[in-house]
């Protein structure tokens, strides 16, 4: 793998603010690390094997009990589904040449994820043909637009209108004035309150509303989008052997030095002569550095000391993350063929968008459904408790499809928005925060360094995790020289 122009120049900036530490490293005391890496999701684990590959010793504390951080495979729920990071687009090059690297078998799953026919559409409870949507009296797209689906309207939006073209560098203040909440774009372009409403505050995939997310937000989503379908070649959905936490589990094994579980981190110290970290249960451990790959959701709750410049630190105290809430059914008879429906389908209601998993030994066998709740829906859920919420969505189901009363057992209600160590899903830059925070939030502060999703400029998802981690593992390497 090679590090783009782009990502070089972004790197570059950083390592220069990280210069200063170097004349502070010292020879550090018997058996310890010289790396601290928080979190044993891909970019902790990313970074902490390139740093070992440099010849540093590196000890990982992650205060789950299992590893991969929101890369998670439900091995308990028939099929195996992913609860977090589901697939791989053509341009994971750095995820796809990881599973090469450490030996997980990537598949391509295009056919059982997309290979069943279109999804359906339920609104206000009831099934909408999709060639019965354009003249649907619920239908609140302008006239030229009305022929796209609910999921389809604001994306299409976004293409038509889009103010600026260079959307790789969503990032430069040189687009500060586009720094405005998706709502005000979309509201300018002729979309009514009930259109945005439907089409992107419904199974909304960053922030709550379109008050909530920057159009700068939205045009590094786009870009990433173009990225993948510019990649050429066959139709691809890659996914790997087994499951996708399959891929952490083998860097994991990869390790020379020490991962901790169970190690939840409390306080992170930085001195003239090294650095400290504290954990929950009393421990304490010291290195030359530190990497810290933990959600900013997570990381707010962190004691540093000295605390990160103003900008930074509000960064990581005001940036938010998308709740997402997911209840995972599966059904004892097959009732999609009783309705003559597809069991995927897209919901204006508490069920969210709905998948037919089907990654079983037969391709075409559906082993369980995943009801995805978003924003303000999975609030609502989580309030209800897994239990509650878990039988609120088959309610909703079965409202919706009364074939399959009596068919569905809830197997797993999994929520990142309560999960300690997650706190949401995806960060999301509200408005005024990209301008402000983008190209401030991974530097290196004292000998604290930052990796993460949330840190990646070039890329999103899994692969913007192993970017974060190159950047952060060089950024290491220089200052400790």
């Amino acid at each position: 793998m090679t590090i783009s122009r782009r990502d070089f120049v972004i790197a570059s900036t950083t390592l220069l603010a990280a210069a200063g530490v170097s004349r502070r490293a010292h020879a550090g005391r018997a058996g310890e690390p010289d790396v601290i890496v928080i979190g044993a999701g891909l970019s902790g684990l990313g970074t902490a094997l390139a740093l070992e590959e440099a010849g540093l010793r590196v000890l990982v504390l992650e205060g789950r009990e299992r590893v991969g951080g929101r890369l998670y495979t439900l091995d308990d729920v028939p099929g195996h589904p992913e609860a977090g990071g589901n697939s791989v687009a053509s341009a994971y090059g750095r995820v796809i040449a990881a599973g090469k690297k450490y030996g997980v078998e990537l598949e391509n799953i295009f056919a059982r994820a997309f290979g069943h026919g279109p999804q359906e559409l339920f609104i206000d409870g009831s099934h909408v043909p999709l060639a019965d949507w354009p003249r649907h009296p619920r239908n609140p797209f302008p006239d030229a637009l009305k022929s796209l689906p609910p999921w389809g309207f604001a994306d299409a939006v976004f293409k038509r209108f889009m103010p600026f073209k260079d959307l790789g560098r969503w990032f430069d203040p040189e687009f500060a004035q586009f720094d405005i909440p998706v709502y005000e774009f979309l509201a300018s372009n002729g979309a009514s309150d009930a259109a945005i409403q439907l089409a992107y505050d419904t199974n909304i995939s960053y922030g709550t509303t379109a008050h909530d997310v920057s159009l700068l937000m939205q045009a590094a989503v786009a870009q990433w989008q173009l990225v993948n379908r510019g990649a050429g070649g066959p139709p691809f959905i890659g996914a790997f052997k087994g499951g996708n936490q399959r891929l952490p589990e083998a860097m994991a094994r990869h390790l020379k030095g020490d991962l901790r579980k169970g190690q939840r981190v409390v306080a992170i110290e930085s001195r003239p002569d090294g650095a400290q970290v504290a954990c929950e249960d009393g421990s304490r451990h010291r290195a030359k550095a530190v990497v810290c790959s933990m959600p900013l959701a997570t990381l707010r709750h962190v004691a540093i000391d000295p605390l990160p410049p103003p900008v930074q630190n509000a960064a990581i105290r005001t940036i938010s993350y998308v709740p997402i809430t997911q209840v995972h059914v599966v059904p004892k008879k097959k009732f999609w063929e009783s309705d003559g429906l597809n069991p995927t389908m897209w919901t204006d209601g508490i069920a969210g968008t709905v998948y037919a998993q089907r990654f079983g030994p037969n391709p075409d066998e559906v082993m369980s459904l995943t009801a995805w709740a978003r924003g303000l829906n999975a609030q609502y859920l989580d309030l209800l408790g897994p239990e509650a919420a878990g039988r609120a969505v088959v309610a909703e189901l079965e409202r919706l499809r009364p074939a399959a009363k009596g068919a569905l057992t809830v197997a797993k209600v999994r929520s990142w928005a309560t999960d300690p160590f997650a706190a949401g899903v995806w960060a999301t830059f509200g408005p005024g925060q990209v301008t402000k925070f983008a190209n401030e939030l991974a530097k290196p502060h004292e000998r604290l360094f930052f990796c993460g999703e949330h840190t990646a400029l070039g890329s999103r998802g899994m692969e913007g995790a192993l970017e974060s981690a190159e950047r952060a593992a060089v950024e290491v390497q220089l200052a400790l020289g």
